[in-house]
């Protein structure tokens, strides 16, 4: 899809504000129909290059494609998953895991990643489902 860099920097500046202030910004409808892919792929630059976190359907058969870019990759929920489980054990003080620092920053982070995936129905990894009441959402 074609995202000419003054119309990118606009939505990017919009994202921006809105999690500024505290709003949740939400990216524009797509007009594609037939093609779940195109869609997608629109939805997920959204999320992941742009910075929204919701978008608007204006069909029922577009929801699946978009909660699924939105949802968190397998691995983010994974390493979030791993994260949180170590600063649990831990008090919430900073920890060393793979390499990489965390603190109370990080656990802000990757909690928000957890609770992104379980809202968008992505089975948690054992160590992270604890921490939601329906542990029907399982892997």
């Amino acid at each position: 899809q074609f995202h000419p860099p003054l119309v990118v920097q606009a939505k990017v500046a919009v994202a921006s504000a809105c999690h500024a202030h505290g709003k949740v910004p939400s990216h524009c409808v797509v007009t594609e129909l037939k093609d779940a892919a195109v869609l997608e792929q629109s939805a997920r630059f959204a999320s992941r290059s742009l910075g929204y976190t919701r978008m608007w359907s204006i069909h029922p058969t577009q929801i699946r494609a978009i909660l699924r870019a939105f949802a968190p990759e397998a691995n983010e929920v994974g390493l979030a998953a791993d994260v949180i489980a170590a600063g649990h054990e831990k008090s919430w003080a900073p920890i060393a895991l793979a390499g990489r620092l965390h603190d109370r920053a990080s656990y802000r982070y990757f909690w928000q990643v957890l609770e992104r995936a379980y809202r968008a129905g992505v089975p948690l990894p054992g160590a992270a489902r604890p921490f939601f009441s329906d542990a029907s959402n399982a892997s």
